[in-house]
């Protein structure tokens, strides 16, 4: 999954290593039995997940993300998918591709967690901000925020023959949960 916002580009390094809600967890809650649609619901999982975090602009299990800068990374960097865990690095690219690590020294991470704050502007051909993010494992998941998972998974199941959107009950479930920009 990739994003672009004007000169930055926001992409995916690592996937999480689990989904926020089991298989086992959605066949009870669907209630099914035996394992014929196993495949299917497993990817309901990921696709309620998936739009879980792109409406929350968070993510929900541990995963890392990077964030490229065209020519310079600006003095404060806002990092779009929070809880921000930690910054992983930060790395110039020349324009023959060399790299080189940029000190951890010449930056911080903001006390609200959600800027890169550095020292002095870092400027090269393009500038990667790798950082991790996540509200851990799954049982770190805030509990309104399955159930919103859940129910996207049933009108998935449910309404197999036609499109759909996130339903409101997962809204009203995520949205205090939900990261503003302001």
């Amino acid at each position: 999954m990739e994003f672009s916002y004007q000169e930055r580009l926001l992409s995916r390094v690592v996937e999480p290593a689990s989904e926020p809600v089991t298989l086992a967890e959605a066949k009870l809650y669907l209630r099914v039995d035996g394992s014929d649609e196993d495949t299917l619901i497993s990817e309901m999982i990921v696709a309620a997940r998936v739009a879980a975090e792109q409406y929350l602009r968070r993510s929900l299990i541990t995963q890392q993300w990077k964030l490229v800068f065209n020519t310079h990374a600006p003095m404060d960097v806002f990092l779009p998918m929070g809880p921000v865990q930690s910054v992983v690095s930060v790395v110039t690219v020349a324009e023959d591709s060399s790299t080189e690590a940029v000190s951890s020294t010449l930056y911080r991470l903001s006390a609200s967690k959600r800027e890169i704050c550095f020292e002095q502007v870092i400027s090269a051909h393009q500038v990667e901000i790798t950082y991790g993010t996540g509200f851990g494992d799954p049982e770190d998941v805030p509990a309104p925020v399955k159930q919103g998972i859940f129910a996207h998974i049933s009108e998935m199941y449910d309404g197999r023959s036609r499109a759909t959107a996130l339903p409101d009950i997962a809204v009203a479930l995520y949205f205090p949960f939900r990261e503003v920009a302001l």
